[in-house]
């Protein structure tokens, strides 16, 4: 079968969301990890805030259920609220190997994943979704809580990130 336009959209799409998963977005968390201390990743600046923690543990879990599960088969079973009811000291070095292990299962899933397959329907997320719609979501959710986790990381340590954005996203 020849390949057109609509295959070639479907790659870049798929190597771009591929790029921001396993690269820039961890790279991202990883810098904020490694520059806080373990009080500041469980910093919260009141009670129904999330700390860095969370949103580690929250981004990682999605991933692991959308991604994981919903496109890779994985037999992963989701706890969402635990994800943001702990407190910590969840030690950083154990974060950075949650967010490891979620790095990994995204590389095998997109990395393997068959573009026949984009517009596939999955329901072992939940809801029924094309695979598509669950690796832009997957991006998505990335794009949205790496940003609050820089920011929360910029505002507990002056200066540590002034070229994180160029360090990591090209």
């Amino acid at each position: 079968m020849k390949e057109g336009p609509m295959d070639d959209l479907a790659r870049v799409l798929l190597e771009d969301a591929r790029k921001r998963l396993v690269g820039g977005y961890p790279a991202q968390v990883r810098a904020a990890l490694d520059t806080l201390t373990d009080d500041q990743v469980w910093w919260r600046a009141n009670a129904t805030s999330n700390s860095v923690g969370n949103l580690v543990l929250h981004v990682c879990g999605s991933t692991r259920h959308f991604l994981g599960r919903g496109v890779g088969g994985s037999d992963y079973r989701r706890d969402r609220p635990r994800e943001f009811a702990e407190t910590g000291p969840l030690p950083r070095p154990q974060l950075r190997g949650v967010l490891e292990e979620t790095v990994e299962e995204t590389e095998r899933v997109l990395g393997t994943l068959d573009l026949a397959r984009l517009l596939e329907v999955s329901d072992r997320a939940g809801e029924p979704q094309t695979i598509l719609a669950l690796v832009l979501r997957t991006a998505h959710h990335w794009a949205v809580h790496t940003g609050q986790i820089v920011y929360a990381a910029k505002a507990l340590r002056d200066g540590a990130f002034d070229d994180l954005w160029a360090r990591t996203m090209r």
